[in-house]
């Protein structure tokens, strides 16, 4: 996890797992090393990102830009995580699967671990924690009559 962002979402947005647009398989969004320079600020969320297929080949850059007040980003709005695609090429996340009746979906593994330990506790944080991704499930998700149908659907996605 990335430092200074604590459990927020945005700890996770160094690499998604989405579906390939040629192949379908799982590809990667990643940050290529240096993307901005060695002297450059790093602002998260605002960076080059990289779509690579391993299986396919397939291969697309996407860059932010400065603007006007001098700080990155991108010309286009970013995708919304609600809907479950990430949030730079909006494709599909990898890790996604019908549950409960809705649509439950994860960046990576490392997100998906992070949200399992906290399914399976019983007594949850009570303090401020608000800004973190745990914060932020949906109610179905904590709701404790779903608890074992959305562990069995998260160890369906630890396989994929």
């Amino acid at each position: 996890m990335l430092d200074g962002v604590g459990g927020m979402l945005l700890a996770y947005s160094d690499l998604f797992l989405v579906q390939c647009p040629r192949c379908s398989s799982c590809a990667r969004i990643f940050t290529p090393n240096n993307a901005k320079g060695k002297d450059e600020p790093r602002y998260l969320g605002h960076e080059s990102k990289r779509l690579l297929c391993v299986k396919c080949g397939y291969t697309k850059d996407i860059h932010p830009k400065r603007r006007w007040d001098n700080l990155w980003a991108f010309s286009h709005e970013l995708y919304n995580e609600k809907q479950g695609v990430d949030w730079y090429f909006g494709l599909p996340l990898y890790l996604q699967t019908q549950c409960c009746g809705h649509k439950l979906w994860f960046f990576n593994y490392e997100h998906l671990f992070d949200i399992e330990i906290y399914i399976k506790e019983h007594v949850r944080p009570s303090g401020l924690y608000y800004l973190s991704a745990k914060s932020r499930l949906p109610k179905w998700m904590k709701l404790s009559k779903n608890r074992d149908e959305v562990l069995k659907a998260i160890t369906k996605l630890k396989f994929l």
